[in-house]
């Protein structure tokens, strides 16, 4: 396989919806900035963001990001010094990795997607079974 010939330099968001769950996933409601909810499964929004990505990605699904949020810098708050294109490469698409706004796309996708599920996750108000999430979906 080649290799990619662009950087993730860019913005990523993802739907609405999901970027909703982030926030909650990271235990932040609406306008608060720092986590106040113990039981929240991540810290950050940017580890829920990538964990979602690589959830997607390694399930090979997606899902199309309607109503777009912005989120974040991709290379400087998710994915810092992970090499998401070789992912991309070996475990996406091909027309993943064609040229830049692909790969973001994807990644916006596969991000949105493992947002989504993991929000399927959700047990009462602010506790989370992802373990229970991944046993359903990985066979």
């Amino acid at each position: 396989m080649k290799s990619v010939e662009f950087t993730l330099d860019f913005q990523v968001g993802t739907s609405f919806e999901a970027h909703k769950i982030m926030g909650f996933l990271s235990g932040k409601t609406e306008n608060e900035k720092v986590s106040n909810n113990f039981k929240a499964p991540f810290s950050t929004m940017a580890d829920a963001y990538l964990f979602a990505l690589i959830l997607g990605l390694s399930m090979g699904e997606k899902q199309k990001v309607t109503r777009r949020v912005n989120y974040a810098n991709f290379n400087q708050s998710v994915a810092k010094n992970i090499d998401i294109s070789t992912l991309l490469l070996h475990l996406g698409e091909r027309g993943d990795v064609k040229d830049q706004d692909s790969a973001r796309k994807a990644i916006e996708e596969y991000a949105t997607w493992g947002l989504i599920r993991l929000g399927k996750a959700k047990i009462g108000l602010d506790d989370y079974r992802i373990s229970k999430l991944l046993k359903s979906i990985i066979k």
